[in-house]
């Protein structure tokens, strides 16, 4: 392994990686805007705001290497330390993660109306943010590469929160998902499959940030975790983007065997965040409705 590997090496490659996911971005973006022209205000407006934050984010990315590797290049000096880039890409990659975190905080709060879950998601959110934060201005303070061995415990509580954070939600979104008892297949399909996204969402980002903090503290001077992190703020914004693409509205009939003559019409309706969980059994004289709503 040559002598630039695990610093300039690093930070190249991770480059390359957040430029191919920041265009799959672009992508669900396009994606978003053209399938849900009306869908909330508030939700249209965090996707803007997202890619906004993941274009410097993606751009800052950039600027690393180029001053690195072209204008500082032969600058012994300042390949030692750590320049205004790095704790910009800490803070930026900070607010992504909370913006997507906040948001699958709120959706599952729209799904189970449960404060006290609620409030230790968003808990847990606002202790990554924070720590994201103190760990730029660490950098900031500290800019030596020699001199991470201070960013040790912020790093650890930035990355460790938001891997909580992620697992914490996704666990949440589960149990929620599993405590919907249906009797009709259409309805106990949809829960599986919204179960598997929760599940495989949380881990992607999850993983991501266990991988960035067993890097860092393998070597602390290798910009290794540092290639890692520069996808991070790519991975939470696609994590929400893909939340928010998949959603469908569809129609699933089934019959029911209970009784004999009665028919079942289940309804799934997802609009926003909605799903809307309507069943109808009629039977002879006495029909019944029974009708749940359910936000994710």
């Amino acid at each position: 392994m040559g002598a630039l590997d695990q610093s300039l090496g690093a930070l190249l490659i991770g480059t390359w990686f957040n430029a191919m996911l920041y265009m799959l971005e672009i992508m669900q973006v396009i994606t978003y805007y053209s399938t849900f022209p009306k869908d909330r205000l508030a939700f249209k407006l965090t996707v803007a705001f997202s890619l906004l934050v993941d274009t410097l984010g993606t751009a800052n990315n950039c600027a690393v290497v180029y001053l690195y590797t072209i204008t500082n290049w032969g600058n012994q000096e300042f390949l030692l330390v750590q320049g205004w880039t790095i704790p910009t890409y800490l803070a930026l990659s900070g607010l992504s993660a909370f913006v997507c975190q906040l948001f699958l905080s709120w959706r599952f709060y729209n799904f189970s109306k449960n404060w006290f879950v609620t409030a230790f998601l968003v808990a847990t959110t606002l202790v990554a943010f924070i720590g994201s934060d103190i760990n730029a201005d660490t950098v900031v303070k500290f800019p030596k590469f020699t001199q991470r061995d201070h960013n040790i415990k912020t790093v650890t509580i930035w990355l460790v929160a938001s891997a909580t954070s992620d697992v914490c939600i996704a666990a949440a979104l589960v149990w929620s998902l599993r405590n919907i008892k249906s009797s009709f297949d259409g309805t106990r399909s949809l829960i599986r499959r919204l179960t598997y996204t929760a599940i495989q969402t949380g881990a992607a980002t999850s993983v991501l940030a266990v991988i960035c903090l067993i890097f860092y503290r393998i070597n602390t001077e290798s910009n290794i975790t540092v290639g890692f992190g520069f996808c991070l703020g790519r991975v939470y914004t696609l994590t929400m983007l893909f939340n928010l693409n998949t959603r469908v509205t569809g129609r699933v009939d089934s019959s029911s065997n209970a009784i004999s003559g009665t028919s079942g019409v289940h309804d799934i309706e997802r609009d926003a965040t909605n799903i809307h969980l309507s069943s109808l059994n009629a039977g002879g004289i006495n029909g019944k409705m029974e009708e749940q709503n359910c936000d994710v």
